[in-house]
Parts: C-alpha cells; sequence; structure tokens
C-alpha cells in the first residue's frame, strides 16, 4: 500500500461528504471570493457540486461553505508550491495513482468498484484527486528533511497512546447547537448541559439521562459509544477530554462543531508496549499531518481572504 494513500483518502474524505446538493442561483462568472487577487468564480463551486441532487438548503449552504473554503486552500497550497520551487512531474502523479488503484484491486470491499467510481460515490473526479496527488507529493517534499529522529522520537514519547493502541469507552450525552442561530439560543443549551450534568452529579444514572436529553444517535443506547482510539474520527477537545478521565468519571460540559457535551468513561484498554523503532514510519506521517494543518493555518492568516456574501 503507497504510505500516501491514507493521507489522501482523509483529504478527500475531509472535503466531500456524502451529502446531497442542488445548485443555487447565480452566474457562472460570478466572483463568489477572491485569494490573493485571485478568484473563485460560480463555476467553480458548480463544477463540485453537478454530480449531486437535490437536498435541503440549510445542508446545502454548510456544504457550499465547506467547498469554498476547499478553493481557498487549493489556490493557497498552488501558490506555496510555486513560491517554494516545488516540481511535482505528471510521471510522479500517475505513479502514485498506480499505486492506489492497485490497492483497491486488492480490497476485497471494492473489488468492483473502480478508482473513479468510489471518487463519484462520494462527490469527487479522478482529476481533482489527482490534485489532491499532486500537492500531497509536493509537501512530502517540502518537509522530507525537517524531521530527524531526534524530533520524531522526542513527538512520540509525547504521544505516544496515539501508536500503542490505548483505548477508553466512552458514553457521551450531546446538546446540538449546529442549527442554532442566536446567541441566546447558544446561551439556552450551555445552561441545559449544565443542568444535565447536576442533575448527573445528584445520583441520576448516566445512561437513563442520556435516554432523556441527548440529541445523539447514541442516545437510545445510553449514550455509549463504545471503545475510541486517540486518532479517531473525533474532534479534538473530545478525545483530549475523552483521555484525561478515570473510569467512571463524568467531564465538565465541552465544546465542539456539533454542540455540548458530557464524556464519562466506562472502561479502558491500555495500549501495547511499543518501541520506536517499531513505530517510526507511523510516527513520520503522523507529524507530517500536524505540520501540514500548521502550514494551511499560516497560509491563511497571511493571505489576503475576501468572500463576497
Amino acid at each position: 500500500m503507497s504510505k500516501r494513500f491514507i493521507f489522501l483518502a482523509c483529504l478527500i474524505l475531509m472535503i466531500f461528504q456524502p451529502d446531497t446538493f442542488s445548485a443555487e442561483k447565480g452566474y457562472p462568472g460570478d466572483v463568489i471570493a477572491t485569494v490573493n487577487g485571485k478568484s473563485i468564480t460560480q463555476e467553480m463551486l458548480y463544477s463540485r457540486l453537478r454530480s449531486f441532487t437535490d437536498t435541503d438548503p440549510e445542508t446545502l449552504n454548510t456544504i457550499r461553505q465547506e467547498i469554498i473554503d476547499q478553493l481557498i486552500t487549493d489556490i493557497l497550497l498552488d501558490e506555496f508550491i510555486d513560491k517554494q520551487g516545488l516540481i511535482v512531474t505528471p510521471q510522479e502523479i500517475e505513479r502514485e495513482v498506480g499505486l492506489i488503484r492497485r490497492t483497491i484491486t486488492g480490497n476485497q470491499g471494492n473489488i468492483n468498484q473502480s478508482l473513479e467510481q468510489i471518487l463519484a460515490s462520494i462527490g469527487s473526479t479522478i482529476d481533482e484527486f489527482k490534485r489532491s496527488v499532486k500537492y500531497s507529493i509536493a509537501l512530502e517534499k517540502y518537509f522530507h528533511d525537517k524531521f530527524d529522529d531526534k524530533a520524531l522520537k522526542k513527538y512520540f514519547e509525547e504521544n505516544k497512546g496515539v501508536f500503542s493502541g490505548e483505548s477508553v469507552k466512552v458514553s457521551h450525552i450531546l446538546i446540538d447547537t449546529r442549527n442554532m442561530k442566536t446567541q441566546d439560543e447558544l446561551l439556552h443549551a450551555l445552561e441545559q448541559i449544565k443542568n444535565i450534568k447536576r442533575e448527573i452529579d445528584r445520583g441520576a444514572a448516566f445512561d437513563e439521562v442520556a435516554k432523556k436529553y441527548s440529541n445523539s444517535s447514541s442516545a437510545q443506547n445510553g449514550g455509549d459509544l463504545g471503545f475510541i482510539q486517540r486518532k479517531g474520527n473525533f474532534a479534538k477537545s473530545f478525545l483530549d477530554t475523552a483521555f484525561s478521565l478515570r473510569v467512571g468519571q463524568v467531564s465538565e460540559p465541552i465544546q465542539t462543531e456539533y454542540g455540548y457535551h458530557l464524556v464519562k468513561v466506562t472502561d479502558r484498554k491500555e495500549g501495547a508496549d511499543i518501541q520506536f523503532e517499531d513505530v517510526k514510519e507511523k510516527v513520520r506521517l503522523e507529524v507530517l499531518d500536524a505540520e501540514i494543518l500548521k502550514l494551511l493555518e499560516r497560509l491563511r492568516k497571511e493571505a489576503k481572504i475576501v468572500i463576497n456574501r
């Protein structure tokens, strides 16, 4: 398997979720944003929506913003790659795509699906995927000599749980704030989660309270999410909180993009006794991922970005 495959898959999946869309009003030439003087047009947005069908306006608006954010990132990465003089040849891109195709062919779950079909199912195209491959190769070249063993080992020691398989079994209660528009609504949600915490502190069973109040699909199971690892599909604040709790302990309210949570740890599994050399390549990829996110944050802060509402 290509070691870059997981990174690329995550990159694509972060951009395109399996939601559905409807076309929105506007002229193809309309400029919806500029990045350092470069235009993002309505047509560029359309090109990433055409393969989807209708959905509700709220979902459309959310995903529209996600796509605009990614178009901004594309411009920033293109500028950065040019400025750094990083060269990625078509042959390098095709070689990487070929490796990914062979990985898919060898995956029994995708035996009847081509790369193009998989991409289409998440609203992407082979051209967009190749662009992500280009960015991945270029960034690996840029960061190639920036991580010596000393830095990697330091990161390993500080984040050993990420690589050892350490896990905790968690339950949560969620007050969903994603559709709340006003400050009063958000303040009411915060007060609600605080009141729920007081109810638990007074002796109410967490699972029963979750069934009664939680807006999560896990409510019917008493909030149970099962075992999770430090590297997972949860917000950093959620993971940090979960792994800081003792078994049986309930957290104070925390906030994520979904809303306000209470988190309870009900069991813990210690990780394996691993050595740095056993997971050195995983550490390197983890550090690379973190540095890329830092770079993107810096590029956004330094850029002149204007979004036309």
